[in-house]
């Protein structure tokens, strides 16, 4: 009992040091207070809508990867079951759900794409807003 508590203890002390490192780092005082550094933005976007649309893109890449590396394990399995049956339904059943899958990425880039031109049209959002966003979106 004893030895689980110090192993515990141990653990809490080791991540509280860490957690609390850049404290005692950034504590030293300079005598130079003129010293200044900038942070840069590590994301090529400037606004939530342009993270979005992003992770959008990014995600629709990968299950469109994904979904080609699943047509062809379909493909294969489907020459491989030499006509039985059952593996050939299930096999329909990967297929429908992998073209359900890419329609609803794609579809989820459609609807962005639409929702900016109907509020680009609509004259109700400043024109400032929509070319930000535009630019954003690599558009």
């Amino acid at each position: 009992m004893i030895k689980t508590t110090s192993y515990k203890l141990k653990y809490f002390f080791g991540l509280t040091t860490l957690l609390f490192l850049p404290v005692f780092v950034f504590a030293q005082s300079t005598s130079d207070s003129t010293k200044t550094f900038t942070l840069s933005n590590p994301l090529k976007v400037d606004s939530v809508a342009g993270l979005v649309q992003s992770f959008v893109e990014i995600f629709s890449y990968v299950v469109i990867i994904i979904a080609v590396l699943a047509l062809i394990w379909v493909g294969f399995q489907y020459i491989v079951s030499r006509g039985d049956v059952t593996k050939m339904k299930d096999l329909k059943n990967w297929l429908w759900w992998i073209v359900v899958g890419v329609a609803v990425v794609i579809g989820a880039r459609v609807i962005i794409e639409v929702v900016i031109n109907t509020l680009s049209l609509s004259g109700t959002v400043d024109p400032k807003t929509i070319n930000s966003v535009r630019s954003a979106i690599g558009k």
